[in-house]
């Protein structure tokens, strides 16, 4: 898990977030291309808690919330080379990955379907030579 926008806020943390996550995406694909493990990624972007969670000697730098839920679902229903995103999170990157297929998703937890968009980074055939790139 990454978090962007904490502790110093940016105002391009979504950006950052996707850009991370499609290099981390071509990385496993480039180091892995014949036998590719099944990465995939989620991202939301809202409101969260950040901050030490812990006690005594053990502590750690964190982020939680209802907007760290959703990411670490939609990255479990992520498949290989996809990117899900909020339509949150769309909205600051539309513009490089325009015409994103949107995707409703009933996920746990949540009483209402989320509307994720689908950033494709690698096609999902064997052959890496098929990359798809912003």
């Amino acid at each position: 898990m990454a978090f962007f926008g904490a502790p110093l806020y940016a105002t391009d943390h979504a950006k950052r977030a996707v850009h991370a996550a499609f290099s981390i995406l071509e990385g496993v694909n480039h180091f892995t291309h014949r036998d590719r493990l099944h990465v995939g990624a989620g991202i939301a972007t809202g409101e969260a808690f950040v901050g030490n969670v812990g006690g005594g000697t053990v502590t750690d730098y964190t982020v939680l919330g209802d907007t760290v839920n959703i990411a670490a679902r939609l990255q479990a229903a992520a498949a290989t080379g996809e990117i899900l995103v909020t339509e949150e999170t769309y909205a600051y990157v539309e513009a490089e990955f325009p015409r994103a297929p949107s995707r409703e998703m009933e996920l746990k937890g949540k009483s209402e379907p989320v509307h994720a968009r689908v950033i494709v980074v690698l096609d999902k055939s064997p052959d890496p030579a098929q990359e798809i790139r912003p």
